[in-house]
């Protein structure tokens, strides 16, 4: 188990949906399962203390509002464990970073309050998107390698923190995974998309 990094490729127009309606974040994340979305609308519409007392206690029935995804959308994949250790040979900091590099611990905008796995899901538009694949697709293994420092990583506490006992492996790891993020966020910007992000 433990923290992996997940990413959707998602649409501007649909990431509006979302942040009107954050509870829409399931339609495009668990899209085979309506159930989720159902049940955070309900979680939503849910009647108040005062509402349940006085006998309001039935909610209106959900209906499932349906994503219309266009070409290269909704299209998922994964950074595993190696997205904190991807962050930091990057950036060589713990989480901050100029925008737009902070993008796999903090950036993008908040899907609401709606708990995905471990906290929300953040979203990026597409220009962001566009601007992240001009930056990461410039560096190279070798760069990346040369911010690889187990000792210093493990100080900081660099997600799930194997650099030191791994060594060569640790790197191998981060590099293969990176590989993985540069073609995901090049699709994306290849079809004008943007894209969501969360720990699961």
């Amino acid at each position: 188990m433990g923290m992996c990094l997940a990413l959707h490729s998602v649409s501007d127009w649909n990431i509006e949906k979302i942040l009107g309606q954050p509870e829409l974040i399931w339609r495009l994340i668990a899209s085979e399962d309506p159930d989720t979305y159902i049940s955070a609308m309900k979680e939503r519409n849910k009647p108040g203390f005062l509402a349940r007392l006085f006998g309001k206690s039935s909610s209106p029935q959900i209906e499932v509002i349906d994503l219309n995804f266009i070409e290269g959308e909704n299209i998922d994949d994964d950074l595993d464990k190696s997205w904190h250790g991807i962050h930091y040979c990057l950036n060589k900091t713990e989480y901050e970073a100029p925008k737009p590099m902070d993008f796999i611990t903090l950036g993008g905008e908040e899907a609401g309050n709606i708990e995905v796995g471990y906290g929300p899901a953040r979203l990026f538009n597409s220009e962001t998107v566009t601007e992240i694949d001009s930056l990461i697709r410039a560096i190279s293994t070798d760069q990346l390698r040369a911010n690889y420092l187990p000792t210093e990583m493990s100080k900081l506490d660099i997600y799930p923190n194997i650099w030191e006992r791994d060594d060569e492996e640790g790197f191998e790891y981060i590099a293969e995974y990176f590989e993985c993020l540069k073609r995901f966020v090049a699709q994306c910007a290849k079809h004008k998309l943007g894209m969501a992000i969360y720990l699961c």
